[in-house]
């Protein structure tokens, strides 16, 4: 009797558990497969239309897979690039360190090595202080710069930065640089 019960108390609710958890298993990896291909392809779809947006006079882009840029290791480098197929410029997407982490942000160039548009894509940073740096009210004073003289923001006499929001704005700023010195290593846009 003593065995009996000791199933019913110990065993059969960890059995039941672990039953449990296989099919909330089952059913996680199941959502996950369909919702997968969903997120990647609204994903490309995103950085394709923000692509445009920061280059309007390219028509489509083909994917540089030449050396990239790296600034500094695992906190500021060039991610991807993609080449407009007319010739009319670039798009970079560049990761930076920031305030609240990593920080991402696609910065068009021209054919001219003229920034045409700066865009933040993703960040940690603090909602209503950092994020003052990723506005595009800060960010269309990058667009029609062809050179940075400094890494840091508050260096560069060429823009302004936010002040009480100085890592988010030397991120974004060194962003920039870091784009700039990728058209360069490229020796612009051919």
């Amino acid at each position: 009797m003593k065995n009996n019960n000791t199933f019913k108390e110990y065993v059969a609710p960890i059995v039941v558990l672990v039953c449990i958890c296989l099919v909330i298993t089952a059913a996680l990896a199941a959502t996950y497969g369909v919702a997968k291909p969903i997120i990647d392809e609204n994903t490309i779809k995103a950085a394709n239309e923000a692509r445009a947006e920061l280059l309007p006079a390219a028509d489509t882009f083909t994917k540089y897979t030449g050396k990239l840029v790296t600034e500094e290791k695992d906190k500021v480098y060039v991610e991807e690039c993609y080449v407009a197929d007319n010739g009319s410029g670039m798009v970079v997407t560049v990761v930076t360190k920031s305030f609240g982490g990593a920080l991402t942000e696609m910065i068009g160039i021209d054919s001219n090595g003229a920034i045409t548009g700066v865009k933040v894509t993703a960040h940690a940073d603090t909602p209503g202080l950092g994020t003052k740096a990723h506005a595009p009210e800060h960010l269309k004073q990058y667009k029609g710069l062809t050179e940075l003289t400094s890494t840091a923001a508050k260096d560069d006499s060429s823009v302004t930065y936010i002040t009480g929001a100085t890592i988010s704005s030397n991120a974004v700023h060194y962003g920039v640089y870091c784009a700039l010195d990728q058209y360069k290593a490229m020796g612009g846009v051919q």
